[in-house]
């Protein structure tokens, strides 16, 4: 008797969660992060998507979201260009930056980081809290242009060992860089120099700051892909695409490259034909815009043009407070000290005494010299040969002594032709 009584009181009030809850299901259906931790078949029930497995549990609606998902429950999503009808967080795709951003704070409180674009066509803010963390993308009218949204199952300390391979990992202008794809050029650069000096080679500190071959790699890596995704949307822009013979050639090397990996880095890092081959392709389209846009380029660059010269230097300031006899005395030492810099050996030690500027080594070419002093300064350099010293310089800094260490500095020559 006691329990009808129960479920006499009990039924009214399921009957009033659900009529409340019917008045939320218009929102709550587009609002995509109340779907974290479903099924996919939950998702696309509850959401209206159609999603079609693209690769290793990644799952995509063209144009508008897609979906990771991690031992059979999502843990990620990406709204794409025209998921304009979806919100994650109540943001929305083409949403305004001032209209989206006190919703975020609400959230998770100010923004970890915002990234500009290395093109600069747009920016991306990254929110981390409550085991979730957000990229959101604002293009350069400020309006929300794509957001990926992340469930974090681990602490903070593990975390880049257990969240999806699919994570997005930048952005370079419209286009979306993963996980996955990052660790394909990551491995093979692994492989590559362990094979060359061992797998000691990733702690040792190669420039002395702290920096380890590790992380070294793994930045020059990312500079990398920006790079190669920039070159495409160059390409892109010039009508420069690849021939169906350049498109096969990188389906075999993907085919090649897949059949050598192993079965649990395909598992653990999501990696399949198709992701390769779009590597490959993105690689085989750079190296064609380079030929294409340099066939007719004169790139030998003449020694007259990149030369640089290294000399040492003496300053001896001429302060405007001094009298006209404290001026003379003072051009009086500038004379003995340049007796003395065409008497000695070593320059350099006579200018680490005699100098009243902390500087005394410069390396430079034709228009570069040093801004702070005149163009006489560059000139005379220019007049030395290997081994001279020059007259007496008056500049406005004072009077200046300049010993010629090289007329041509090779290594700085040839740093320049690569940069010209």
């Amino acid at each position: 008797m006691k329990l009808t009584k129960k479920i006499k009181l009990i039924i009214p009030m399921l009957l009033a969660v659900l009529v409340l809850s019917s008045c939320k299901v218009g929102e709550e259906r587009y609002e995509l992060t109340s779907y974290i931790g479903d099924t996919l078949a939950d998702f696309q029930k509850g959401s209206g998507a159609k999603l079609e497995l693209e690769s290793n549990d990644v799952y995509v609606m063209e144009g508008v979201v897609q979906v990771i998902v991690k031992d059979g429950k999502i843990n990620a999503l990406t709204l794409l260009s025209d998921a304009s009808d979806y919100t994650v967080n109540g943001v929305s795709i083409g949403m305004e930056l001032t209209q989206a951003e006190p919703l975020l704070k609400a959230v998770y409180g100010k923004e970890i980081s915002k990234v500009i674009s290395p093109d600069e066509t747009a920016s991306t803010y990254y929110y981390l809290g409550q085991n979730k963390k957000l990229y959101v993308t604002y293009d350069l009218n400020n309006k929300v242009i794509g957001m990926s949204y992340y469930y974090i199952a681990t602490d903070e300390d593990i975390r880049d060992e257990n969240v999806s391979t699919g994570e997005l990992m930048m952005m370079v202008g419209d286009t979306r860089v993963y996980y996955n794809e990052a660790i394909i050029y990551i491995k093979s650069a692994m492989d590559h120099y362990e094979d060359e000096y061992s797998k000691g080679i990733w702690n040792v500190d190669i420039y002395g700051d702290g920096r380890t071959f590790d992380q070294l790699l793994k930045d020059e890596i990312v500079k990398q892909i920006s790079e190669l995704k920039i070159i495409k949307g160059q390409a892109e822009k010039q009508g420069i695409i690849l021939s169906e013979e350049e498109q096969a050639r990188a389906r075999s090397y993907a085919k090649e490259h897949y059949a050598g990996l192993a079965v649990k880095d395909i598992d653990q890092y999501f990696i399949t034909e198709e992701l390769l081959k779009n590597v490959y392709e993105d690689n085989l389209l750079a190296n064609k815009m380079f030929e294409t846009t340099t066939i007719n380029v004169d790139n030998n660059v003449p020694d007259e043009t990149a030369k640089q010269i290294t000399i040492n230097h003496i300053l001896i300031r001429n302060h405007d407070n001094l009298t006209a006899e404290e001026r003379q005395q003072a051009f009086n030492k500038v004379q003995d000290i340049w007796e003395q810099a065409k008497a000695t050996d070593d320059f350099k030690t006579l200018a680490e005494g005699k100098s009243e500027s902390e500087l005394i080594e410069y390396t430079f070419g034709r228009g570069g010299g040093p801004e702070e002093f005149s163009d006489s300064f560059e000139q005379a350099a220019f007049t030395l040969k290997t081994g001279e010293v020059s007259d007496i310089i008056t500049t406005e800094y004072g009077w200046h002594i300049l010993y010629c260490v090289t007329d041509f500095d090779e290594d700085a020559t040839i740093q320049v032709k690569e940069a010209i």
